[in-house]
């Protein structure tokens, strides 16, 4: 058997509350769980062997008990949070405003993308409001956008949401903003 087909691979879903969590297999059959999770860039992993925690159950055990605590002591940022980063293409120095003008007529827009991933946008004239206005009320109209979306914590992924609403039911003492 050649050395490549020794490795570990992954494979999901055999529990129900898996997000983070993964069945590692090997040659003899499966042997951890590893929990992976994401956060600004960073990644954190932990692996529980079946034989050093005494069992399958117990290794998932340990398990989602790392996994719930990594969720609580890295919360994703707030919605509101990632929203207001400057892309590099920003000309007018506010994230979501920008500046258009479409066979000759000039606009400033604001635009925020919604948790569904559709978008709101709303434009200003130039040659109505004058240039300096128009990109003031653009300015004005994204922070509206920002205030009406709300402050939610910006999970990647519905199951992490969904155990962290579960972590706070069962731990009624935890306060968490932005839920």
């Amino acid at each position: 058997m050649p050395k490549g087909n020794k490795k570990r691979r992954r494979v999901s879903k055999h529990k129900a509350n898996n997000y983070g969590i993964h069945l590692l297999v090997g040659i003899k059959g499966p042997r951890a769980w590893k929990v992976t999770i994401y956060r600004d860039g960073r990644t954190f992993n932990r692996l529980f062997s079946f034989s050093r925690y005494g069992g399958r159950e117990a290794a998932r055990q340990a398990a989602d008990a790392c996994r719930d605590e990594l969720i609580l002591t890295h919360l994703p940022k707030l919605s509101r949070d990632v929203r207001q980063r400057i892309i590099a293409t920003n000309t007018s120095g506010y994230p979501g405003v920008h500046y258009r003008c479409y066979t000759g007529i000039a606009y400033w827009v604001a635009r925020t993308t919604l948790r569904n991933g559709s978008s709101v946008t709303k434009s200003f004239r130039v040659e109505y409001y004058g240039y300096e206005r128009a990109k003031e009320l653009a300015i004005r109209e994204r922070e509206r956008q920002l205030d009406s979306i709300g402050d939610y914590r910006s999970f990647k992924v519905v199951e992490g949401e969904r155990r962290l609403m579960q972590l706070m039911v069962e731990n009624p003492s935890l306060e968490i903003t932005g839920i």
